[in-house]
């Protein structure tokens, strides 16, 4: 007879916030705050300077800046509707808004790499090329130290809390880096007589943008369709579950990432002599051992059946015989 119950189904991201100390909370809420206004600034500082001083690699990199700051509001609005506690019509939350956030920041990138290549380019062919002043040397080096302050901030702060968004901002500051690292050699090209440095610095600026958005943006979107966790990650879960007596065997371990958390769904196989709250203690227990392997599992739904299932097919079908295979 299947005796088959759904234990779970609990949310505990509230428990989960408790983990992490408040310090970090608070300076996760003012990053994107922080981000924006330090970005709109290099933004209007570079691109004026890159006009003045004929730098198309600075001027290329200031509009990277710009779409940081339009990526930033767009972070700043997911995490407010992300943050609202699960209700009724949202059971999981709206942790995926973060991904969603994603997503829009790395299109906005590739469009704004794709603009940066095609002007460039054509500024190649129609020969409009000049040597940039060396004013622009000083203000990439600006760019790159405070770029580098930026991602450290953002990396920090969104690995604390686990926020991709603030993670993929980070990421953003970082990429700004490293096109402010080729503009400085763009430059300094031009003035050792390479007259074409500063434009090709420019293309590659858009070529890290373009990579960047691409790359990430690809991951942003396996998570929208409830990608699994790694797989690494879910013999850690097996393992753990099988240290517990009475259960003979784990059915089956499925897993997806809502936001910052993960929700992890697992059938486990007991003898029919076990008693309704027995298995229900098991049941528990569990839960227990799965929650205390990160902070970031925010819900847990265990369903107990006493009858081996129809097929086999499924990976994770693992008895108890089998666990040294996972041993540490």
């Amino acid at each position: 007879m299947l005796s088959s119950l759904n234990i779970g189904n609990m949310t505990t991201s509230d428990n989960i916030n408790l983990s992490i100390p408040q310090k970090c909370i608070k300076c996760a809420d003012r990053v994107p705050t922080v981000c924006f206004f330090s970005n709109l600034t290099l933004a209007i500082f570079k691109m004026s300077v890159g006009w003045l001083t004929a730098s198309k690699g600075l001027f290329a990199d200031g509009i990277h800046s710009l779409s940081d700051v339009l990526a930033t509001t767009g972070i700043i609005i997911s995490l407010k509707i992300s943050g609202k506690k699960p209700d009724e019509k949202y059971p999981w939350g709206r942790g995926k808004v973060e991904f969603i956030s994603c997503v829009f920041v790395y299109s906005v990138l590739t469009l704004v790499a794709i603009f940066i290549l095609t002007t460039t380019i054509k500024h190649i062919i129609d020969g409009n090329i000049k040597t940039p002043n060396i004013l622009s040397l000083f203000s990439a080096l600006v760019s790159v130290f405070a770029n580098v302050m930026l991602f450290r901030l953002g990396k920090c702060a969104g690995n604390a809390v686990h926020s991709p968004a603030i993670i993929a901002n980070a990421m953003e500051n970082k990429a700004d880096m490293l096109s402010s690292i080729s503009v400085i050699f763009g430059i300094i090209g031009c003035h050792l007589g390479y007259i074409y440095s500063d434009a090709i610095a420019a293309i590659f600026v858009g070529l890290i943008i373009l990579k960047t958005a691409l790359t990430l943006g690809w991951k942003a979107i396996e998570q929208l369709i409830d990608t699994s966790i790694p797989e690494e990650k879910i013999q850690i879960i097996n393992k753990r579950i099988l240290r517990i007596e009475s259960i003979k065997q784990v059915n089956y371990i499925k897993t997806r990432r809502t936001g910052k958390f993960y929700c992890v769904d697992v059938e486990i196989l007991l003898s029919p002599e076990i008693s309704i709250r027995e298995g229900d203690v098991i049941a528990q227990a569990v839960k227990s051992e799965i929650m205390k392997i990160s902070n970031k599992v925010s819900n847990v739904t265990i369903i107990k059946t006493c009858n081996q299932p129809k097929t086999k097919t499924n990976k994770w079908l693992i008895t108890k015989t089998e666990k040294l295979a996972f041993s540490e």
